[in-house]
């Protein structure tokens, strides 16, 4: 289905591509609904096993599947153009012109959404839209590489970025914090996340929930993903299940010894169901290896 989709050129869509992401977005509706009719939702964590319930718990972990499936299947979307022969500075204007635009929407659209009013206090909070926006831009300039390279790139900083755990800037906050340097400001912009004022305070705040760094190496992935996709039916399932096993198996072994991929070290707690909460809790601001 995936070989003869993409054979009939740019009109053909990939029905289980749009199922997935309609289905997501279901999903993720059910965390955002929790967060303004939960009492405390918003400000509280229903991850945390000492505080939370399994029910509870369920509405917000199943939505980590949302934000990788966004990220990955818009790569994907760009890999299957790039196959079926779009040529590259279509494919780049493409790119560059969402890029920007859901860039803008970030910062104007949904933070008004997010905040209900004007006050300028805090300025954005960077989230996925923005995440997906920035990818968007850098993955317009490494398209100009075969795809398996952009594929490498993509999987060295998925994998790899957990490394760069180890640099930590201080996060600002508030007005009787030093102001970070436009240094420490990109770091948290890239990898790390944090608050920061847009110049001296009193100035406008601005939240980097969603660093780019992480994002961006999932994209590049989605985007050699299309390869998979393009396989003959068969040879892309069994594909697909045997990248499926093989992850969520390199997540025990990572999650049962401790290993490197993940900062939120899991352990034993009152109860075996709590356990498994703590255990199945990784990080996604940005998100881990074990996350991903």
């Amino acid at each position: 289905m995936a070989n003869n989709a993409t054979a009939q050129g740019p009109a053909q869509r990939l029905d289980a591509i749009d199922l997935l992401r309609g289905l997501v977005m279901v999903v993720m509706l059910l965390d955002h609904t929790r967060d303004y009719v939960h009492e405390g939702g918003y400000w509280s964590d229903p991850l945390d096993p000492a505080t939370s319930n399994p029910l509870l718990y369920a509405t917000r972990w199943i939505t980590h599947l949302c934000a990788p499936t966004f990220v990955l299947l818009a790569g994907a979307s760009t890999g299957i153009q790039a196959l079926r022969g779009v040529s590259r500075p279509d494919l780049t204007r493409f790119l560059w012109t969402r890029g920007l635009w859901l860039v803008f929407l970030e910062l104007t659209v949904v933070r008004t959404l997010v905040w209900f009013n004007w006050n300028l206090s805090m300025l954005a909070q960077l989230q996925v839209i923005w995440a997906i926006g920035c990818s968007m831009l850098v993955l317009s300039v490494l398209i100009r590489l075969p795809m398996r390279v952009v594929g490498g790139i993509g999987l060295c900083l998925v994998a790899g970025h957990n490394l760069l755990d180890l640099v930590q800037v201080p996060t600002w906050h508030g007005p009787e914090a030093a102001t970070p340097t436009f240094l420490q400001v990109l770091w948290m912009v890239m990898h790390q996340g944090g608050s920061f004022p847009v110049g001296t305070w009193p100035a406008p705040v601005v939240w980097a929930m969603y660093p780019v760094l992480p994002w961006l190496g999932l994209m590049a992935v989605g985007y050699a993903f299309a390869g998979i996709l393009a396989l003959e039916p068969a040879r892309c399932r069994r594909a697909l299940l045997g990248l499926g096993l093989g992850m969520l198996a390199s997540f025990f072994v990572l999650r049962l010894g401790h290993f490197y991929g993940d900062p939120i070290a899991w352990s034993q707690q009152a109860t075996t169901t709590q356990t498994i909460m703590s255990f199945l809790n990784v990080q996604k601001y940005g998100p881990s290896l074990q996350y991903v």
